[in-house]
């Protein structure tokens, strides 16, 4: 029987004799796909990862208070860190695979997930293709290659890699910010690198991996404010000028799966 834990809980002023609970605690909740690292302590980000879960899962109230019924439904499932060092040797088929082990459930080519897709009332556009998955879904690297730059903030408290492939870049984004990879690592082809992140903020679906495509014939950072690629009819990508539609790409990688 696990104690009931709540704000404060395991800090060596309130509670210290409850670390290894909250540890417990906040590694199910990894396990889960929070972005939560098992410090022993139970501080706001703690609080908001058990309130979102609570919620998630239908538990009332869904007041960050982790009680018996909170503790029963997240020791349902094993916790997996994220994190984990868990690069084994990728079961793949052919140079390049899609991110995911399974296709979403929801298609990339339709708004507001496709590339090109009208956003800030059409004055910019989406600069790549949203594949929804559950929040702590593995992604995999799309090919052979280098981590060029991340783990980096990116949108809505969520974070990002750039890996150069060779022919091709791919900013891999909405990701957690606990990665397999940093910057100078190879990858291989059906490598898990990532786990999907939980956008902080937004009232649509927020789960997903953003991925962007590049040529990678330029340099500087891929997000520009001004100037760099546009649609047709003049609205701003906001992304460098090698930026490409990766939809095609994706229906592609789609016929060869990576295995978790």
């Amino acid at each position: 029987m696990h104690p009931t834990l709540r704000l404060s809980a395991g800090y060596a002023d309130k509670s210290p004799h409850l670390r290894d609970e909250v540890k417990i605690l906040q590694r199910a909740l990894a396990g889960w796909g929070f972005d939560v690292k098992p410090d022993g302590q139970f501080g706001p980000g703690t609080e908001r990862a058990v309130r979102t879960f609570q919620r998630r899962q239908g538990l009332v109230p869904d007041d960050g208070i982790v009680g018996p019924r909170t503790w029963e439904v997240l020791l349902q499932k094993k916790a997996t860190p994220v994190g984990t060092s868990v690069r084994d040797t990728p079961i793949v088929t052919g140079s390049e695979c899609f991110p995911f082990s399974k296709l979403p459930t929801v298609n990339w080519t339709s708004a507001p997930r496709s590339f090109g897709s009208r956003r800030s009332g059409g004055t910019r556009a989406h600069a790549g293709c949203d594949l929804y998955a559950s929040l702590g879904t593995w992604v995999h690297a799309i090919a052979d290659g280098e981590v060029s730059l991340g783990p980096y903030p990116f949108y809505c408290e969520t974070y990002a890699l750039e890996v150069n492939h060779g022919s091709f870049v791919i900013r891999y984004g909405e990701i957690q910010r606990f990665t397999t990879v940093k910057q100078g690592d190879k990858v291989k082809a059906g490598d898990r690198i990532a786990k999907v992140g939980h956008l902080v903020g937004i009232k649509v679906p927020s789960d997903m991996l953003h991925l962007e495509m590049y040529k990678g014939n330029l340099s500087g950072p891929l997000t520009q404010r001004s100037g760099g690629a546009k649609t047709e009819s003049g609205a701003s990508y906001q992304r460098r000028a090698d930026l490409m539609d990766p939809t095609s790409h994706l229906q592609r990688w789609a016929g060869n799966l990576p295995h978790d």
